[in-house]
């Protein structure tokens, strides 16, 4: 991991504000809380290296939230008298599975402080702490994906975490919420599993849901429209999103919104003799991509408020992958109402160029918040001293050019050529032009690039058919694919021009599915768009 300069960081927004707005968009600018362990205004200000104890952590997480002001002014003037708040973290495994280890999950200390906020400071009548993760409830009679600890079967409440894995706390989440609901009598407290928490008819059915359009109009994303969801998410009064961050092998990063899809009931999406949301993945996922579906699900009950755990992560993937330099302790904390603009920021602080985030686009399209960098305050901590390049997920690719000019007739006038945008990173000339290819038969894609100056990258090309591509009027780049359509594929360096560039491919068929991706990568050439441009179709 290296250090990354200020000068990028306002690149990166600069770039990330003149790609695609937000159309419409909050009259105010969200507000995110960004606290290290180092920062001075804290009780005891801590090395990045620090375990911290609880108290440490608390006040971190207390000075993101107080830091991170929502438009009502504070959290507590947010929450109502009276209301279901549900504080909703990453438990996605437990200790002892294969797949676990320290910084897969948000750190109870983190967890503990959220609650205990929600406590003291407001008038919340029932708080909730509300999980799904890959591991059977007690309740459940299959023996499958179960966790022994000590020889006795446990679950998400009833696990010991023990006094090392979350320094300054452990126990179980049973005892915690035994022990707040004796020191806050005048709240409720209790517990979820919404793995079990499914949405049914009248008939005790599951019930799949519509995705709720945004008020602009704009729907679901997924490759099926309707969802199984919660109760739980559906029905609260306000929704707190804690989750942990870190890499992700699909989605880039896993974070606030990457967070909703514990709130998919396995009961519903598990295929039998496992329990992880196989079929939300098959069903939905849009051309590899989980993206559609992350949004959709958070759709259903955006975030109120979220907090981010940034003591430990994962770089490299999500879950375990037995690299020793895998787990990486930053010691730092964000909080903000806008879910969207805490995940550029995450997806930054971790290294991306956060315009290459998928769902941060999709979830723009429907206003649930503000994706550029630069249209968002950031309080406490300068973002550009804390981000470092963690390891990236392997084969990791941003977001390839939507923008196009198409033609099946190369030969006609290019201001003749149809503008379309396309949905996913992929030109699918079949489909465009209404059936199936014959060999032979030609098609042409342009797009225009506007670069601040000159600008080393690599045009990363994936096909099926032989193309040719030019940069400016000059061949870059020219072969023939026959196998296994591979994003990225065919990989060139080139330089970019200040000012705007016009990028041309032609593709012949030699197969009835021809198809093309265009990626911009950075001189760093792993996967992330190069900053500084714009693509302009």
């Amino acid at each position: 991991m290296g250090r990354i300069h200020r000068r990028q960081l306002l690149q990166a927004a600069a770039g990330a504000a003149a790609l695609t707005g937000l159309q419409g968009g909050s009259p105010v600018r969200p507000r995110i809380g960004l606290v290290p362990s180092t920062y001075p205004r804290l009780a005891r200000p801590s090395s990045v290296d620090d375990p911290l104890d609880y108290e440490r952590v608390r006040d971190m997480v207390w000075t993101a939230i107080r830091l991170g002001t929502p438009r009502a002014g504070s959290l507590e003037a947010k929450i109502r008298p009276g209301s279901w708040v549900v504080v909703k973290p990453n438990i996605v495994g437990l200790r002892g599975r294969e797949f676990y280890r320290t910084g897969d999950i948000t750190d109870m200390r983190v967890t503990r402080a959220v609650l205990e906020y929600v406590a003291r400071f407001t008038k919340a009548g029932r708080i909730t702490l509300a999980e799904g993760g890959s591991y059977r409830s007690l309740k459940d009679p299959a023996k499958d994906n179960v966790v022994y600890q000590d020889g006795v079967r446990r679950d998400a409440m009833t696990f010991d975490w023990g006094a090392e894995e979350f320094p300054g706390t452990g126990g179980s989440f049973e005892d915690m919420l035994a022990g707040f609901r004796k020191e806050f009598p005048g709240h409720g407290f209790d517990y979820v599993d919404l793995s079990y928490d499914c949405v049914r008819d009248r008939a005790g059915r599951f019930r799949r849901l519509e995705t709720p359009r945004a008020p602009n109009g704009v729907g679901a994303f997924g490759a099926r429209p309707d969802y199984f969801v919660t109760n739980t998410i559906c029905k609260c009064d306000f929704l707190i999103t804690v989750p942990v961050m870190k890499i992700h092998l699909q989605s880039g990063i896993t974070c606030c919104l990457k967070n909703y899809v514990g709130t998919a009931p396995r009961e519903a999406y598990a295929v039998p003799g496992t329990f992880h949301n196989a079929q939300l993945h098959s069903g939905h996922q849009v051309e590899g991509r989980i993206d559609p579906f992350l949004v959709d699900l958070a759709a259903f009950h955006p975030p109120d408020y979220a907090v981010v755990d940034g003591l430990r992560g994962l770089q490299y993937q999500e879950h375990n992958c037995g690299a020793n330099d895998q787990m990486v302790q930053s010691n730092l904390v964000l909080a903000g109402e806008d879910a969207v603009a805490v995940d550029s920021l995450v997806s930054y602080l971790l290294g991306f160029n956060p315009w290459d985030m998928e769902f941060l686009h999709m979830a723009a399209r429907r206003e649930m918040g503000v994706r550029e960098l630069d249209k968002a305050d950031v309080a406490g901590a300068e973002p550009d001293l804390l981000r470092r390049r963690w390891a990236k997920p392997k084969g990791w690719f941003g977001r390839a050019n939507r923008l196009w000019r198409i033609t099946a007739n190369p030969a006609e006038p290019a201001g003749q050529w149809k503008p379309c945008e396309i949905p996913t990173d992929t030109i699918h000339f079949d489909r465009w032009s209404g059936g199936a290819a014959p060999s032979g038969r030609t098609f042409a894609a342009a797009t225009r690039i506007e670069s601040r100056g000159h600008a080393k990258a690599f045009l990363w090309i994936g096909a099926t058919g032989r193309f040719q591509a030019h940069l400016n009027g000059k061949l870059v780049l020219a072969e023939e694919s026959r196998t296994r359509y591979r994003n990225g594929q065919f990989q060139q360096s080139v330089e970019l021009e200040p000012g705007v560039n016009e990028l041309v491919i032609r593709l012949e068929a030699i197969h009835p599915h021809p198809r093309v991706s265009a990626y911009l990568i950075g001189p760093r050439n792993d996967g992330d768009t190069v900053e500084g441009i714009r693509w302009m179709g």
